[in-house]
């Protein structure tokens, strides 16, 4: 986990910033000392977790699927930007009989589609002021493993996989790195209606996770600590997958 003060004088982005992991790690980033403009669709919401980040916090009303929406996220995190974390993801219930083609372009439109157009113009920025940067795409272990009941989910979370791969290779050269991480079962508002003892013996370490251990996660990635690692795909689910 970075010190307090390493990331000091670094500009970095929170998609999805306003709750849960979103918020966990726009709160990391900000007590290593980063400034932090974090987006949520929701005003009042936002506004609030910006209040409680503190000073070195911004919110910005923003749809993360929207390409009219980056413009002044953008804008808002100044000169650089360093660290862009794309975070904002919808996972509604959608069993493949019973969900729209709308339905899946919405999962796919917010998850994906929102996390290109947030890739795309951060790197943008990251390249005006040619001092690289970091970038961590949200993805989830239903993106590597699958279950059933989320086809859209589990194909937007694979997409990002691999589209943080693709980025990696084609970025390295200008030291933008870019990398994904795979939550498990974390105690969320989304995750608020799980059967959380049937879920968590799925688990070796026999419990769900919290934000924050998603968050310390993604500070290794972005921070100097994590500056020899790229394209790679960090699982934080209690050992999951490894069933």
């Amino acid at each position: 986990m970075p010190a307090a003060g390493e990331l000091q004088g670094r500009s970095a982005v929170v998609t999805g910033g306003s709750r849960g992991i979103g918020f966990s790690v726009a709160q990391a980033l900000v007590n290593a000392g980063a400034t932090v403009v974090i987006t949520a669709r929701d005003p009042d919401a936002g506004e609030a977790s910006a209040a409680r980040l503190g000073d070195r916090a911004r919110y910005i009303r923003a749809d993360q699927g929207l390409d009219a929406d980056w413009g002044p996220v953008i804008e808002a995190a100044g000169d650089r930007l360093d660290i862009l974390v794309l975070n904002a993801g919808i996972a509604p219930p959608a069993p493949i009989a019973s969900t729209s083609l709308d339905a899946f372009r919405d999962v796919c439109r917010t998850n994906l589609k929102g996390a290109f157009l947030g890739l795309q113009r951060g790197v943008a920025a990251m390249r005006r002021h040619g001092g690289g940067g970091a970038v961590t795409l949200m993805a989830s272990i239903v993106g590597k493993i699958g279950v059933p009941g989320q086809p859209a989910y589990a194909a937007s979370k694979g997409g990002l996989r691999l589209m943080a791969k693709a980025a990696a290779l084609e970025l390295g050269p200008e030291k933008i790195r870019v990398n994904s991480v795979h939550p498990g079962i974390i105690r969320t508002d989304m995750t608020a209606g799980f059967d959380e003892r049937a879920m968590a013996s799925m688990a070796p370490l026999g419990r769900f996770g919290a934000p924050e251990e998603v968050a310390r996660a993604v500070l290794y990635l972005v921070s100097d600590r994590g500056r020899f690692v790229t394209g790679t795909e960090l699982v934080v689910d209690g050992g999951w997958i490894s069933r």
